[in-house]
């Protein structure tokens, strides 16, 4: 693991890659390189200790068996000796994070200067002796061979330490006499060697540089890939609420303009606005929804649920859409048939394919269809439309593909749905498939796990009721929404009380006034969330009934968290009628 340097980004890394011919970083990075080059070292500390000793220990018996004693004794004493400073500075110089990278060159490189001069002085030795075996400096090279590449000493060690040894040779054949033919013809091989061996030592130096560079600028690149990331993630978050809270209160005004107007014209300029803000909202959740999944922001909150009643209140919300289009849409499930699975998530699924199909297929039925299959519920939203060729499947999950709208006409979308699907499709990892044949009609299937099914509490239905009776608490910090959605509910016949905060509730102890459900929003101004403010309510004593959170959080963790404190979560910008359904919905649950 190399250490972090604070303060250093790319450009000055690019600038460095520039630089590589002096061998020399600036001081800020130039000691992480050392540490770098220390521990790549290192890494082969096996092959050069097997190697050095198996070698010292080899020469040791070559003399001992063909030197005379007097020679051998001398010989072997300092073999030995230096063979013990091989092992100290095997030992000392390999421990990473212990020694002082500088420190473990120095060491490395005497024990290497040490070695080449003791070869030395076995060589003139023998060369002022009469031995019966001929000793040359040939023994030099797998000295200087060692120094330059095996060891992976710094470059200006090796070169230093190889030099030194070749010049003290040198030295030590002109001072016992050796013949000037001789000192030039062995000068010239040994001087050869060890320049061929520093250019080696250069370019080893220089590929490690390279290297370094390259792993700092790809932890560079990451850390600025995490970093860009977490900014996407904060704007999508901040987008996301600051966008759909201005939404939410022009859905509830307009739906609020609907009940009021009943001049024609007017209402039918009203209805077009409202269809206006209905398509608005429905762009702005594809395109948050396709960045939030890109960055993987969004995990699955996984649980039961019933998939006969689910799928009856999903449809419900695409009978005007089918009824304007003349297309029968029927369900076929299972009555006792459950998945596992995240409901927020498999909704957005069917809807996408149950809006694909009702808006692109030219089709005059649609329907789901429930099946199982191998412990897994398939679930199938089928067609009888104009269908798909091979090549029309395949480009359908693209972003913003439309087939047949070439004018791209807003009111077919912006091409997001499918793409939004596969991407919850390998969220969820759930198999899938689609099957179609042009003027044929078209089935697009998932299989989800199976879940167990469980007795549902029944509502009684208010038949016939065009009014919603019960005092609502409302808590909302934004003034516009908050009036919005006051105006909304007691024009439905909900008695409402407003506020901006809840430090006010939890200060007033006990209320004299019956509440039926409290609605808040999640970010409220203060220390605590809307989901605090109900568990707070709850503990003192104040409210045990129904609760709701009217939020444009859609951060993954509040799903979970609202549902262990048992209070509902319905996402800005809200529908009208789905509000309605709920406050209806929660406060029946008051009255039972």
């Amino acid at each position: 693991m190399m250490n972090a340097t604070p303060g250093l980004d790319e450009p000055g890394l690019l600038v460095q890659s520039r630089r590589l011919g002096r061998l020399r970083f600036p001081s800020s990075i130039e000691a992480d390189f050392q540490d770098f080059m220390h521990r790549k070292m290192c890494s082969r500390v096996l092959p050069v200790a097997v190697s050095t000793i198996g070698f010292m220990l080899l020469f040791i018996w070559v003399d001992y068996a063909f030197l005379p004693e007097s020679l051998y004794r001398l010989s072997i004493t300092v073999r030995v000796l230096v063979l013990l400073l091989i092992c100290f500075s095997i030992w000392y110089s390999n421990r990473p994070g212990r020694v002082v990278p500088r420190t473990a060159f120095n060491t490395a490189t005497l024990s290497y200067i040490c070695t080449g001069l003791m070869v030395v002085m076995v060589i003139l030795v023998c060369r002022v002796q009469q031995v019966p075996v001929t000793v040359t400096h040939d023994g030099l090279y797998l000295i200087l061979l060692s120094g330059c590449f095996l060891l992976g000493l710094p470059m200006r060690n090796s070169v230093l330490g190889s030099w030194f040894i070749v010049v003290s040779y040198l030295v030590g054949e002109i001072l016992i006499g050796s013949s000037r033919q001789l000192v030039l013809g062995n000068g010239l091989f040994l001087g050869c060697f060890t320049l061929m061996g520093s250019i080696g030592a250069y370019a080893y130096e220089h590929m490690l540089r390279r290297g370094y560079l390259n792993e700092r600028l790809l932890q560079a690149a990451r850390v600025r890939a995490e970093r860009e990331s977490q900014s996407k993630t904060r704007f999508l978050a901040t987008a996301s609420h600051d966008l759909r809270q201005p939404l939410h209160a022009m859905s509830l005004f307009i739906r609020h303009l609907e009940e009021k107007v009943v001049e024609p014209d007017t209402r039918k300029s009203v209805t077009r606005l409202a269809e206006s803000t209905h398509l608005l909202q429905a762009m702005l959740n594809s395109l948050l929804d396709i960045s939030r999944l890109s960055v993987g922001m969004v995990r699955p909150q996984l649980r039961h649920i019933n998939l006969q009643g689910w799928f009856q209140r999903l449809l419900a919300g695409f009978e005007v859409s089918a009824r304007e289009r003349d297309i029968e849409l029927l369900l076929e499930c299972p009555p006792h048939s459950a998945v596992y699975t995240d409901p927020m998530l498999l909704e957005r699924l069917i809807r996408n394919y149950l809006n694909n199909a009702l808006v692109h297929a030219s089709a005059r039925q649609v329907k789901v269809v429930v099946t199982e299959k191998d412990e897994q519920m398939r679930i199938a939203v089928v067609d009888d439309g104009c269908g798909l060729s091979r090549d029309e499947q395949a480009r359908i999950f693209e972003e913003f593909t439309q087939l047949r709208n070439p004018a791209r006409t807003l009111e077919k979308g912006v091409g997001l749905g499918l793409s939004i699907c596969r991407q919850l499709q390998h969220l969820l990892e759930y198999p899938s498939g689609v099957e179609s044949e042009p003027g044929q009609g078209a089935r697009f299937w998932i299989e989800v796990p199976m879940g167990e099914w469980q007795q549902e509490a029944t509502l009684n239905p208010m038949l016939g009721s065009t009014t919603l009776q019960g005092r609502v608490l409302l808590v909302e910090n934004d003034l516009v929404n908050r009036e919005a959605m006051e105006t909304l509910l007691r024009h439905w016949g909900c008695e409402v009380e407003c506020h901006e905060k809840g430090d006010r509730l939890l200060q007033g102890g006990q209320r004299d006034e019956q509440v039926d459900l409290i609605l808040a929003d999640y970010h409220l101004e203060g220390d605590m969330t809307g989901l605090e403010l109900i568990e707070a309510l709850r503990e003192a004593g104040i409210y045990t009934g129904p609760a709701a959170l009217v939020t444009a959080d859609t951060s993954s963790t509040l799903p979970a968290a609202a549902e262990q404190a048992g209070v509902s979560v319905i996402y800005k910008p809200v529908l009208p009628a789905r509000l309605r359904r709920m406050v209806q919905t929660l406060l029946q649950k008051a009255e039972a």
